[in-house]
């Protein structure tokens, strides 16, 4: 794709500006079962999105494969488009802009299949010796996905991110009489010579085999912990809360709240795209703006609203280099990137210690159906463990935790140090609040 001469047709249009966001994806999978490689896949993918602005309005289109022949079809298409709709955002190509995050992303070794299927091998092999009760590992799988993004507009802008993940999945099945506990747990991979496979397959079979012979509890409402993964669950579905675009459209819970106390003095959110201590790390948006690292809640208070520059320029503000895609081919939205809850000092079991008496949550179920994010209301299937006099006492099933996410986030008693950001894009530790409704026997 000549893509100069693309934006050169499409000045000649009539386009005021024309950018041209491009995509390279290459993904290897490999999965095992039963002592041999069950599938193979690998594929490389370009995905082009075009944006140009005409008459103030925004248009787009996107396609796998923009042959120059088809340049001059495409750009009267879009130009056509514009006079019938256009979209309703304001239409804003960014000019360049020189990226202040310096560092680059930490290493990913790539390693050949022969050690895939090694890994994998052993893997397997390994979660079926750990213990009697494991009776199978149904899913060993090793992913790896390298992307290019790159953004080149009228503009002068040529803006380019290169981001590596290598994931090791596993599942195990637990047994213990009729009793049948199944648990997936996952972990990236910077390089198959160091990583602590024992770690990992103990992680794994230990959460099948605590989750058996679990109970309910009586309905009341308890002291409880969010343990880092249901916490992270729970913190990244109402996420969008910080959003320019949400709150400018009036559906966030925190219209009207910035300046003000939201959450616990205890709490403070960052968001900080370029981070090295992430697993992907992102020196522009999918815009091409510049990232930078900010403090979104400071000890409680609301301090930063996320913005693309769509919503910055409905809300007379600047971008905050928020605004990405969920994929090629999709509009640019506002969401937080590697955004995460700043950790406390105590351990798990600390935080145990110090409640002596009440519910480990570990686990969250029905977090699309079960929360209403302009209320904060929600209404979540849940399980984990019950904490007698400081240290665990029983596995804990068959139960609902209820409440409102704002009150909740005011009533933090302690924060955890334990702060996981695996391969997710926001994380946060395991937070200790004083109560929490739990519906049960």
């Amino acid at each position: 794709m000549n893509k100069q001469q693309w934006i050169t047709c499409a000045l000649e249009q009539g386009f005021e500006s024309f950018e041209i966001y491009q995509e390279e994806t290459r993904e290897r999978t490999v999965s095992w079962y039963n002592g041999k490689t069950n599938t193979f896949v690998t594929s490389n993918v370009t995905g082009t999105s075009l944006r140009g602005v005409i008459d103030g309005k925004m248009v787009t289109f996107a396609t796998e494969d923009p042959e120059d022949g088809m340049m001059v079809s495409v750009i009267t298409s879009m130009k056509s488009q514009a006079a019938v709709t256009g979209d309703e955002e304001p239409g804003i190509i960014r000019r360049p802009e020189e990226s202040k995050v310096t560092a680059v992303p930490g290493t990913w070794v790539r390693p050949s299949v022969a050690e895939i299927t090694d890994l994998l091998a052993r893997t397997e092999k390994q979660i079926l010796a750990y213990d009697p009760r494991i009776i199978m590992a149904s899913r060993i799988q090793w992913s790896e996905e390298t992307a290019v993004r790159t953004i080149v507009n009228s503009y002068g802008m040529d803006a380019e991110d290169r981001n590596t993940v290598q994931i090791l999945m596993a599942s195990a099945a637990a047994k213990e009489g009729n009793e049948v506990k199944n648990t997936y747990e996952s972990e990236p991979v910077r390089e198959i010579g160091t990583f602590d496979l024992d770690k990992f397959v103990a992680k794994t079979c230990d959460a099948a085999l605590n989750k058996l012979n679990a109970a309910s509890l009586p309905s009341n409402t308890y002291p409880v912990i969010f343990e880092h993964g249901a916490m992270t669950s729970l913190f990244t579905a109402f996420s969008g809360m910080f959003s320019g675009e949400m709150i400018s459209k009036g559906i966030s819970p925190l219209n009207d709240k910035l300046g003000t106390k939201i959450f616990s003095e205890k709490i403070t959110v960052i968001d900080d795209p370029g981070s090295q201590d992430t697993v992907s790390m992102y020196r522009y948006d999918d815009e091409g703006c510049p990232t930078f690292c900010k403090t979104v809640v400071d000890q409680g208070v609301f301090t930063t609203i996320l913005h693309n520059s769509a919503s910055a320029a409905k809300m007379n503000a600047e971008s905050t280099g928020n605004g990405f895609k969920a994929s090629y081919s999709s509009t640019v939205g506002v969401r937080p990137m590697n955004c995460f809850i700043l950790k406390g000092d105590k351990t798990l079991d600390e935080l145990c210690s110090e409640m002596k008496n009440g519910f480990v949550i570990t686990d969250l179920a029905g977090l699309h159906a079960g929360i209403n994010f302009v209320t904060t209301n929600f209404s979540l299937q849940c399980s984990g463990y019950w904490v007698k006099d400081g240290v665990r006492d029983h596995s804990v099933s068959l139960v609902t935790t209820a409440g409102n996410f704002l009150e909740l986030m005011k009533n933090v008693t302690a924060i955890g140090n334990d702060l996981d950001w695996s391969w997710h894009s926001t994380a946060c530790p395991s937070i200790a609040f004083s109560g929490c409704a739990i519906a049960g026997e």
